[in-house]
């Protein structure tokens, strides 16, 4: 999607690309393929700038995401609403940090050991 075809997207397509990024982001990450993960990394920045951007911040419509069965999607999620729901959002990154499936579960670790020493406040 380009940044002219995000601003015409309502957010449940927002949302849905939010999660087919977030697949794709999986997908990349056990074939070891940098590129194409840097590159879904910053698609996905752009879909959460774009909830982010619209009225009443629309990053809320990511809240369902934290029950994801997908770890790379539910975590995602998490960091994205971190800001406007910081309770669910822990609980949903503890869930992928216990869940001992790596990478996911170093990220989360990491991101939580972030929030608590106040490197790391979400936006």
């Amino acid at each position: 999607m380009t940044t002219a075809s995000l601003d015409r997207a309502s957010v449940q397509e927002l949302v849905a690309r939010f999660v087919s990024i977030g697949l794709a982001q999986y997908d990349a990450l056990y074939v070891v393929d940098t590129k194409k993960f840097n590159r879904l990394y910053r698609e996905m920045e752009d879909v959460r700038n774009e909830l982010k951007r619209r009225q009443g911040d629309q990053r809320r419509a990511l809240l369902p995401l934290l029950n994801h069965p997908n770890l790379q999607v539910r975590m995602k999620a998490a960091n994205s609403v971190l800001a406007i729901s910081p309770s669910l959002a822990r609980k949903a990154l503890e869930s992928v940090r216990d869940s001992r499936i790596f990478p996911q579960a170093a990220d989360a670790g990491m991101t939580l050991s972030a929030l608590e020493d106040g490197t790391f406040v979400p936006k």
